[in-house]
């Protein structure tokens, strides 16, 4: 079997049974969005993230994007399980055939995602890369509560960050110009601003400790808000249901114009970078609107079913498990 038959998550499957007795030993599980151990007074959580030009950067993003997204992931991952990112190390792979200001670019995006999320470079390798230029972002991060694992339990509300649509339709105008129809000129500035300098959430840190004992399972969204939402169903053993999307108003808009569907394209994007809760019902309305005070759109938007099951409804129609997938 090939890896493009047996699929990402296939794969990682496949490591993790092979080998889970080297896993780190701490408070989440194989598999998770990032590692934990106990430190003094609480816990490191650990996490590398990293991708290649071809698949992450497109025609309008800067290498200096590049290396901002580099660091962006992988805190997100870091501020999913409850933790704040302190610590950087970077690889990277560049082609001998870049300009010199090309290659230092990415070092400079990597830098100004630090010094905006806040931390340390820690240190890094270079690499020459034949073919396409990649980037490898580890983070150690530290929470002073017990890290937020994925999952929940029935009648825990979704708690989800952000607004989506704009991401799918990225891909969407890419195809469009890759095929010649459209130029960069006719990519809408939304598009180009949400893809060139995603930020992840990290300053939602402080309302995660302080509800952390309501707050069940947690993950962010990189490889689309469907995935994300399939991964608290499979965590937790039950159907999630949703009442309603965080709909991007000019996503909705450009989607109409050409023939799309919103929904979809809301629940299909990838590398957003923001986050959805499992929360306790009596405290969900309490983090909403301490997360809403930091100027973060944030909703309650569906339920931990009592249904066992994996699976995902939007107002009883069911949603295919689609998001960004290697191989």
């Amino acid at each position: 079997m090939s890896l493009r038959d047996l699929g990402e998550r296939g794969y990682i499957d496949k490591v993790i049974r092979e080998h889970r007795s080297l896993w780190i030993w701490g408070p989440l599980k194989p598999g998770d969005d990032a590692s934990a151990v106990p430190y003094i007074g609480g816990y490191l959580i650990l996490k590398i993230d990293g991708f290649s030009s071809h698949n992450s950067r497109y025609p309008w993003n800067s290498w200096r994007d590049f290396g901002w997204k580099g660091v962006t992931a992988c805190t997100s991952d870091i501020v999913a399980k409850g933790g704040r990112p302190f610590a950087y190390l970077v690889s990277l792979g560049l082609e001998s055939s870049m300009s010199e200001d090309e290659g230092l670019d990415v070092m400079r995006g990597v830098a100004e995602a630090i010094n905006f999320y806040g931390g340390y470079l820690a240190g890094g390798d270079t690499n020459s890369s034949s073919k396409d230029v990649w980037l490898d972002v580890a983070c150690v991060g530290f929470s002073s509560v017990d890290p937020i694992p994925r999952g929940g339990e029935p009648g825990d509300k979704i708690v989800i960050t952000g607004k989506y649509g704009l991401h799918a339709l990225a891909y969407y105008y890419h195809k469009l110009f890759v095929s010649g129809q459209i130029s960069i000129r006719d990519i809408p500035k939304e598009i180009i601003e949400v893809t060139s300098r995603p930020i992840a959430r990290v300053e939602i840190n402080r309302v995660l400790e302080r509800y952390r004992r309501c707050i069940k399972g947690s993950v962010d969204v990189s490889d689309s808000l469907a995935e994300s939402l399939y991964l608290i169903s499979e965590a937790s053993g039950y159907i999630v249901k949703l009442d309603d999307l965080p709909l991007d108003e000019r996503a909705v808009e450009l989607s109409k114009i050409h023939g799309l569907d919103p929904i979809k394209q809301a629940l299909n994007g990838g590398e957003e970078f923001e986050l959805v809760l499992a929360v306790d019902p009596s405290c969900a309305d309490e983090i909403t609107k301490s997360i809403s005070s930091l100027r973060i759109p944030v909703g309650i938007y569906g339920t931990v079913s009592e249904d066992r099951g994996l699976g995902v409804y939007y107002r009883g129609t069911f949603i295919e498990r689609i998001g960004f997938r290697h191989f």
